[in-house]
């Protein structure tokens, strides 16, 4: 396991704005989607960019896919596409909240990436769509996992006893002071998973809020696909 603490962050509160239903924004094209899960839920989001390798970014609670447009920007531009989704009941997608049935929807936004070209899925979420990412990719198998301030359990998901079966490389990013505990998931976390990468962060923010905080703890993500999900897949490194 290799841990860092990467010093002077501070939590700040990111604000998000819907983007208008396609266009670009800079180099990136991005468009808003939608798709039907296994049971039936109508699902909504939006897609950044074009490419073999899709990016699943599963939101906190209680936010919805525009806290992620930042990040899936930056993603896009670094040549991967990534599918920020809507929870069943949050968002415009339909349904009721229902926590425990997350790590179905993350299996859907799988799916829709793959029917939209993906040779390659990775798995990304905060909070509590890390914790949804970490139990889905138990059965679903994609090529790697970024899980950000997910706790251990929430509102019904338990990711403890998917954590031992995860066979795939998996980041997993908090703040050292954050109030929820999801420091002391991390190191549990990592103590479950075969060989995590742990980045640690001083101050205390939260799931995407961290990565507003912390704009380079978003290279570090995309410094972990070019490893593990790249573009080109002969290079991958290992």
């Amino acid at each position: 396991m290799c841990l860092v603490l990467l010093l002077a962050a501070t939590a700040c509160t990111a604000k998000h704005t819907s983007a208008p239903d396609a266009g670009t924004s800079g180099s990136v094209r991005e468009r808003n989607v939608a798709f039907t899960t296994s049971d039936g839920v109508h699902l909504t989001g939006r897609l950044f960019g074009s490419s073999k390798v899709g990016i699943t970014l599963a939101h906190m609670y209680p936010a919805d896919a525009t806290s992620w447009y930042p990040v899936a920007r930056k993603l896009a531009s670094a040549g991967y596409m990534a599918l920020a989704f809507n929870f069943r009941g949050f968002g415009d997608s339909q349904g009721p909240k229902i926590i425990p049935k997350a790590p179905i929807d993350v299996g859907a936004a799988r799916d829709y990436l793959r029917r939209a070209g993906a040779r390659d899925v990775v798995f990304v979420g905060a909070s509590m769509g890390g914790t949804a990412s970490l139990v889905a990719a138990q059965s679903d198998d994609p090529v790697a996992v970024v899980s950000v301030s997910a706790p251990l359990r929430f509102e019904g998901l338990d990711a403890v006893p998917s954590t031992t079966s995860i066979q795939r490389p998996v980041l997993l990013m908090a703040a050292k002071d954050d109030p929820s505990g999801a420091f002391d998931a991390l190191e549990q976390f990592a103590r479950d998973l075969p060989d995590p990468v742990t980045k640690v962060y001083a101050g205390d923010a939260h799931g995407t809020n961290l990565l507003s905080a912390r704009p380079g703890a978003v290279d570090e993500i995309i410094a972990f696909l070019r490893r593990w999900a790249p573009i080109d897949p002969g290079t991958v490194k290992p």
